[in-house]
């Protein structure tokens, strides 16, 4: 994992997985993810938020912008519930605020739409 200047980059030999944006807000960061979303990367992506989270400063919460995700299957879908969990039982609240059209099909499918955490404005 690499973070540069505002955006992390998660690596693996066939592509990459950018979380770019990443902004304070008011009570959460905010973070844009580009790329494909698989159960690695989400493992991953726990990792990062767990640094932001507990950096200095620290963040109430996370919020993360799917728009641009260009994978997500079921599999993935099921992680990312995981992950919204087990963070908010150390105190981290993550919440999605916007999903891809791909990323939908896998939660709506899978059933998690109903159980993650949405991003109320």
């Amino acid at each position: 994992m690499l973070i540069q200047e505002g955006a992390i980059m998660i690596r693996k030999p066939h592509f990459e997985l950018v979380v770019r944006d990443v902004r304070a807000g008011e009570d959460a960061v905010w973070m844009s993810l580009v790329g494909e979303l698989g159960p690695d990367e989400v493992r991953l992506l726990t990792e990062a938020i767990a640094e932001l989270a507990h950096g200095e400063g620290g963040a109430g919460g996370v919020v993360l912008d799917l728009a641009d995700v260009s994978y997500c299957g079921g599999d993935s879908a099921f992680a990312l519930s995981g992950l919204c969990a087990g963070m908010k039982a150390v105190g981290i609240d993550v919440t999605i605020a916007q999903t891809s059209p791909i990323a939908r099909l896998a939660f709506a499918g899978t059933g998690v739409d109903r159980q993650l955490p949405w991003h109320e404005r």
